[in-house]
């Protein structure tokens, strides 16, 4: 059955009006709500108080922002086909402070001159396209804001109702922060876009969306979002549909953790509740709350003493309501570093540091010493920390040490005989010897290599290490495929997902692989590929870790 067709609402050629006409219409005020009041010396105005929606709406279009571009297309038929330019546009959600911002693909495929209109009126064109998912038509961007943003809420799914009052926020051709309302027409409805892009449930609305609305967010009275904008029924009068705020939220989740978050493996999973449901035995205000799931056996999270039943409340500093709050809050984080959480268990509010590797051992540690020295300081007594690590810290630190106020502290490089350790260990493990190439010195070398494709994976190098030294047998110098003197690494991989390309930047990287060699070994038969430049080209080369 032809049902007609879907367009994503930026697809449509939009700068041109196309024969039509804008009509200016002149009306009259009809003041309903509205008298004078004469109390013997003045006049006052009074009117009636406003809708609840004006508050939320107000508050919600903080977080929309508008997508501006050029595309190029063939317009015309068959012997008449010409290349054009022509106007392409969105919206798009901020889901982290620092500028990370969520919308579909659609929007930004293609687009030259991206660009960037914050709600504040603030225009940036250094936007940087994060990660794309092809299935869900979702993607990341990054702007760098020159003030923290505010982020848009989340709502949930499951609690979508039927003929419940939505609006929407966009960019329609090109009328940033446009607003438009209506109701849920349906949920669950399967929709088919086109022959690469199909949707398994959708919200229907009946809330008017045009071109330029792809992207924005469908939100509820209590604005939180429950759906991301994506398409519209061509030549239907309001019938556009959203993808639903789980799919959404699942998706940018995970893009964001392959991307600016994939050092951070902690085991966590978690669940979302009601701060009011029986679940969470505190007296809440009614918001989602954050409850741990499940702890993977023997992993960061676990070792850090995280339990099943605990309420997340923060990590490093930012509150948390979602799986994707706690992966923004671990962007940018490495393998040295350690992410504190505060969570309550049982009524009682409590902290601890989840340490990524062994490489964090030491900041770990400092920040257990930082904890005692407060807990002292405020007439508390900690259990005793045994062990000759922990006993040499606690001597080694000062209350002074700590009262610069700053909780983020860096991690502390690491000693140069622990530097020394490491180098062994990666000569005797992986038999090479490398040295450091800085960011800097990469983009000097490299300038047309900021970006490398090879296969289906994609790298934006920051750095790398240059191979000094190679021995005579081992993991990466046996066989026909040899690492040679005066390469440089910049990614290691195993398996055939996205998930298993990790980026080499330092010999702390490489450290970890090596650390990691018997459990990278298991996988599709110890075969791993080293990415790698030489002689101004990127090459991979397979390797055979049981070698």
């Amino acid at each position: 059955m032809n049902y007609g067709r879907f367009l994503p609402m930026s697809k449509r050629q939009v700068g041109h009006w196309g024969g039509g006409r804008l009509w200016l219409t002149a009306f009259f005020c009809v003041l309903t709500a509205a008298a004078w009041a004469d109390d013997g010396a003045t006049r006052r105005w009074s009117r009636t108080p406003k809708s609840p929606w004006v508050k939320v709406v107000k508050e919600t279009c903080e977080s929309v922002v508008s997508i501006q571009g050029e595309k190029q297309g063939e317009v015309g038929g068959r012997g008449g086909a010409r290349c054009e330019v022509y106007n392409g546009m969105g919206a798009g959600v901020v889901v982290d402070e620092r500028g990370y911002i969520l919308t579909n693909y659609h929007v930004v495929k293609g687009l030259l001159k991206l660009e960037v209109l914050t709600a504040d009126g603030e225009r940036y064109r250094d936007v940087e396209l994060i990660r794309n998912d092809v299935a869900t038509d979702l993607a990341i961007l990054k702007i760098k804001p020159k003030s923290p943003m505010k982020k848009i809420r989340m709502g949930r799914s499951e609690l979508v109702e039927l003929a419940e009052e939505v609006y929407a926020i966009g960019n329609p051709f090109g009328y940033d922060g446009s607003v438009t309302r209506g109701i849920v027409s349906a949920l669950g409805r399967p929709l088919e876009v086109s022959d690469a892009l199909a949707y398994d449930s959708m919200i229907q609305t009946d809330a008017p969306i045009n071109p330029g609305n792809s992207g924005g967010p469908l939100v509820n009275i209590d604005g939180e979002m429950i759906g991301l904008n994506a398409a519209v029924r061509e030549e239907a009068e309001n019938i556009a549909f959203a993808i639903p705020i789980d799919v959404v939220s699942e998706v940018a989740e995970r893009m964001i953790r392959q991307s600016v978050a994939k050092m951070t493996h902690h085991g966590l999973k978690f669940r979302v509740v009601d701060a009011n449901s029986p679940e969470y035995p505190v007296d809440g205000n009614g918001e989602d709350v954050l409850i741990v799931e499940s702890v993977e056996a023997k992993s960061p999270a676990a070792q850090a003493g995280v339990e099943p039943g605990d309420v997340l409340l923060s990590s490093n500093g930012f509150a948390v309501r979602s799986s994707l709050d706690f992966t923004c809050s671990l962007i940018g984080m490495g393998l040295a570093d350690v992410a504190e959480l505060t969570f309550e268990r049982a009524g009682e509010t409590r902290e601890t540091t989840v340490a990524f590797s062994e490489l964090a051992t030491e900041r770990n540690e400092a920040f257990a010493a930082r904890k005692r020295l407060s807990n002292r300081a405020a007439g508390y007594v900690d259990a005793p920390t045994t062990g000759a690590v922990a006993e040499a810290v606690d001597e080694s630190l000062t209350t002074a040490d700590f009262s610069s106020g700053d909780s983020q502290e860096k991690a502390p490089t690491p000693s140069s005989f622990e530097a020394s350790k490491r180098a062994d260990q990666v000569w005797r493990i992986l038999g090479i010897e490398v040295e450091a190439t800085s960011p800097e010195e990469y983009r000097e070398r490299y300038p047309n290599l900021q970006a490398v494709s090879i296969g289906d994976f994609n790298f934006a190098p920051n750095g790398g290490v240059t191979v000094a030294r190679v021995a005579e047998s081992g993991p990466l110098t046996d066989g026909d495929a040899r690492v040679q003197e005066g390469d440089l690494i910049f990614g290691f991989g195993v398996g055939s997902e996205k998930e298993g390309q990790l980026s080499v930047a330092s010999l702390d990287n490489l450290y970890y692989i090596a650390k990691k060699k018997a459990e990278f070994a298991r996988i599709d038969d110890g075969k791993a590929r080293v990415y790698l430049i030489r002689g101004g080209r990127a090459y991979f080369l397979e390797v055979d870790l049981n070698r």
